[in-house]
């Protein structure tokens, strides 16, 4: 079901429910009302007809005779007269209140789904021109990238072999490993996939990225897992392991120390490493962690003083 029609049904349902409770509490509320007016008619045209010989409505019937005329029902006896009441008097314009009251409420509704599939319409129009202009600029930029690497990877092999060289191998075959990973994100967002959370193996997750990081010569690294699930957007949990994992690499002097523990409770996710004395770096990659801890709902904080420390909690 498309989301806009999903988004009037579920409006159409709520204002149908709603005013279903709001109508019959009117309606009885109405009824009582009615009965309190015809209770103060009846008062009101006994007195006119005993005082004045004034006849009462047509709707109400004063005689000595106990015998009620046709299509009508007694009300109250004075001890003299019997005043009687056509049938079907309240009910009558308790009907037709509560046919003007529907007409109106069907209306109102009417002209707020109107304006709501309006709104949603315009809204998704919008979003959709916003991702589309998006998903341009991001195939266009992994385009260029797919052809530099194509061409770094010419230049490398025609370069003789050397310890330089090999690093500029491998440099350029991490980021091929990002750039194909990239291409994967883009093509399930393509097909509508990779949007709703689901439930993820936090530790293969990890254990996946962690492979495919090439550690700087003299580094140390240390892992403890434990199986941890969450149910989350596995795109947005990919970019936050690999901008951690990635940030504590690049910026490690000696140590990198990875912790994930699950349990019964929450996963928490600890990334340590100690700090060279020029990090350098904008900073783009922890505000990335942000962005996507907060997208997943999960809480982040970092701590900064001989070692760096990042905490997650899924």
């Amino acid at each position: 079901m498309r989301f806009e029609t999903k988004a009037i049904a579920i409006l159409t349902a709520t204002l149908v429910v709603g005013l279903s409770a709001i109508n019959f509490l009117s309606v009885v509320y109405l009824k009582m009302a009615l009965e309190g007016t015809l209770e103060r008619e009846i008062d009101m045209a006994y007195k006119l007809y005993v005082l004045n010989r004034i006849e009462p409505p047509e709707y109400i019937s004063i005689k000595e005779s106990p015998t009620p005329p046709e299509g009508y029902r007694v009300a109250v006896y004075t001890g003299r007269h019997f005043i009687f009441v056509k049938e079907g008097h309240v009910e009558g314009r308790l009907k037709g209140l509560a046919i003007s009251l529907l007409l109106w409420e069907v209306l109102l509704v009417t002209a707020v789904l109107i304006l709501f599939r309006k709104v949603v319409i315009n809204y998704i129009r919008r979003e959709k021109e916003a991702r589309d202009i998006m998903n341009i600029l991001l195939l266009a930029l992994t385009h260029r990238i797919g052809n530099f690497l194509s061409v770094q990877k010419v230049n490398l092999e025609l370069l003789e072999d050397s310890p330089q060289v090999e690093r500029l191998r491998e440099s350029v075959k991490g980021l091929e490993e990002h750039y194909s990973r990239t291409l994967r994100v883009l093509e399930l967002l393509g097909k509508g996939q990779g949007l709703e959370p689901v439930r993820v193996d936090i530790e293969a997750f990890l254990k996946k990225i962690l492979r495919s990081f090439e550690l700087p010569g003299g580094v140390k690294v240390r892992v403890r897992t434990s199986k941890a699930y969450a149910r989350v957007n596995p795109v947005y949990l990919e970019i936050l392991l690999t901008s951690l994992i990635e940030n504590a690499f690049r910026y490690s002097k000696s140590r990198v120390y990875v912790r994930l523990c699950g349990g019964n409770g929450r996963p928490l996710l600890i990334v340590r490493n100690d700090v060279k004395e020029h990090r350098g770096g904008s900073g783009m990659g922890l505000q990335i962690v942000r962005f996507t801890a907060d997208k997943m709902g999960a809480k982040v904080r970092f701590r900064v003083r001989d070692r760096f420390t990042a905490v997650v909690v899924f």
